[in-house]
């Protein structure tokens, strides 16, 4: 018996050695595949001139998402405007829709692009609820985002909506900053795409261990200027095909961000719930995944 005791301590001190100094994973909260930084790309309407850009995304791996009024499709209108001659604008044919966008995220912008701050809560509301319900059936795809026509909205306007299925809906209110979104339905984007050069090197070179998203939005009707389009190219060449930049429209964008605020976090333990999506982190170099119903021991070193 007294042999055994000076083995016992040897275990019990090696035991106690190795729980003091046992240290969780220090981790890093990341986009898929790995990747800190997103681009999203936003264009409302659904004119013809979508068929272009998209061809344009297309070649440099970049995703849209295309806002479109579901009244108007197949139609040509006339838009008065006060300086200059009416636009006329033809829409993409309702028969077309999966042909086109076949992949990108097809989205609301109101049924026929009434501004929601003139009308009434009904007249809104069914604005809004018919452009979704036409575009599901158009397009047998669950249509979860939107731009506001004009980009006009308010606090009412976003909480009226809130019970529509829409998880985000896009405003016209540039921050020029790549920060995250801090409410979803009255998401404001980076920058118009007249804009964007301005902020692709800044963001290119960008080296941060928190997550970040470059958000663009206009119209393609907008690229009839040689000039414009010559922007737009350039700016697509430049920022398209990236290795470290998650290509994403807002929807899937929005998922991945719920499914990041729908872990369950405590001090030492980050417990993914079984009806959530999967999650990606960093430990050290390594790219990992938290899956449905996976629960690891780690600390976090930056909050998603």
């Amino acid at each position: 018996m007294k042999k055994l005791i000076p083995s016992i301590v040897l275990v019990l001190f090696a035991l106690l050695f190795i729980s003091c100094t046992h240290k969780e994973s220090q981790i890093n909260f990341v986009y898929p595949d790995g990747n800190m930084k997103a681009l999203i790309m936003s264009y409302d309407d659904g004119l013809v001139e979508d068929s272009k850009l998209i061809k344009l995304f297309d070649a440099n791996n970049i995703i849209g998402t295309f806002n479109l009024n579901s009244g108007l499709l197949s139609t040509q209108q006339h838009w008065p405007q006060d300086n200059g001659p009416d636009i006329i604008s033809t829409y993409v044919s309702k028969d077309s829709l999966l042909l086109i966008y076949k992949s990108h995220e097809i989205a609301a912008h109101g049924l026929t692009h009434q501004d929601f701050k003139n009308i009434s809560d009904d007249e809104m509301l069914k604005e809004v609820n018919t452009d979704i319900s036409n575009l599901n059936e158009l397009t047998n795809r669950k249509i979860v985002s939107m731009a506001y026509p004009f980009g006009n909205s308010n606090h009412h306007i976003a909480e009226l909506i809130s019970n529509s299925g829409l998880t985000n809906a896009r405003t016209v209110s540039d921050t020029y900053t790549f920060d995250l979104p801090d409410t979803f339905l009255l998401w404001h984007p980076t920058c118009h795409d007249s804009k964007a050069m301005e902020f692709v090197n800044d963001y290119l070179n960008l080296n941060s261990n928190e997550l970040s998203l470059f958000y663009v939005w206009g119209h393609s009707w907008e690229f009839n200027d040689p000039n414009r389009w010559t922007s737009i190219n350039e700016f697509c060449q430049k920022i398209g095909n990236q290795k470290d930049i998650w290509y994403v429209g807002c929807g899937d964008y929005i998922e991945y961000q719920i499914a990041l605020n729908n872990l369950i976090i405590t001090d030492d333990t980050i417990a993914n719930p079984k009806d959530n999506k999967e999650v990606w982190y960093k430990e050290g170099d390594e790219t990992k995944v938290i899956k449905p119903g996976q629960t690891i021991r780690a600390k976090i070193n930056a909050l998603p």
